[in-house]
């Protein structure tokens, strides 16, 4: 983690530090973020849980982190149902069988990391939470956070319509969300701006063309395994 990182955090520390006591849980955004606070154990008091997802990508059900649900997810990145509960279920043991006054979620602009911040934010719906939930929204490239209270009541709809159906949302997110949703819906097209970037430039090598999607894509926001699946049904 990088100092300016350490000190964005204690900054979010001195400016609400009961977000850092007992009875708080912090979901963060995957387990390399998961692993840069453990090792600088930079969370207090509080508890902390990573999500490992790619919810931007394959299908998913309308009920939330059940059977039918892991075994849809599973399929869906060719891996095994005890391989998918061992690295996404079991972390978030936490966020399942304890009760919080407070769930502080940490996820980047990105339309990767709101996808899955839509997620967990439906399934505390789904769940009745009814603690204070906290959003801490940041850029990958620079980790200014933005820090926002949100309330809870239309995002297990907007879950529904958009990463089950593929559609608009009918209620409104705020404008990060409503343009990474934008960018979620045009790449379940076939003529997508990655797409259309691969067949433009697929003569590079596979190394080369990774390094300039990262770059002119950032909003996008996957990562290594997005992109090669797409590389490789083109190439």
């Amino acid at each position: 983690m990088t100092v300016a990182r350490e000190i964005e955090v204690e900054r979010l520390k001195n400016r609400k530090r009961e977000l850092f006591d007992q009875n708080v849980l912090h979901v963060l955004n995957g387990q390399v973020m998961y692993e840069e606070f453990k090792s600088k154990k930079l969370m207090g008091d509080s508890d902390y849980v990573p999500f490992n997802e790619a919810m931007c990508v394959n299908a998913t059900t309308t009920s939330i982190f059940d059977h039918t649900f892991i075994q849809t997810r599973a399929a869906g990145h060719g891996d095994s149902e005890d391989n998918y509960r061992t690295k996404v279920i079991a972390p978030l043991k936490s966020l399942f069988e304890q009760s919080y006054a407070a769930i502080v979620l940490w996820f980047g602009e990105d339309m990767f990391c709101q996808m899955n911040l839509l997620t967990i934010l439906a399934y505390l719906e789904q769940s009745q939470y009814k603690g204070n939930v906290f959003l801490n929204c940041f850029r990958e490239d620079e980790f200014k956070v933005s820090q926002t209270e949100l309330t809870l009541g239309d995002y297990y709809s907007v879950y529904e319509e958009v990463l089950v159906n593929h559609r608009k949302p009918s209620h409104e997110v705020p404008s990060v969300m409503n343009h990474a949703i934008d960018l979620f819906l045009e790449m379940q097209t076939d003529n997508n701006r990655v797409i259309k970037y691969i067949l433009k430039h697929k003569h590079l090598p596979t190394s080369e063309l990774l390094k300039r999607l990262f770059k002119v894509f950032p909003t996008i926001g996957y990562g290594d395994i997005q992109y090669m699946k797409l590389i490789d049904q083109i190439k």
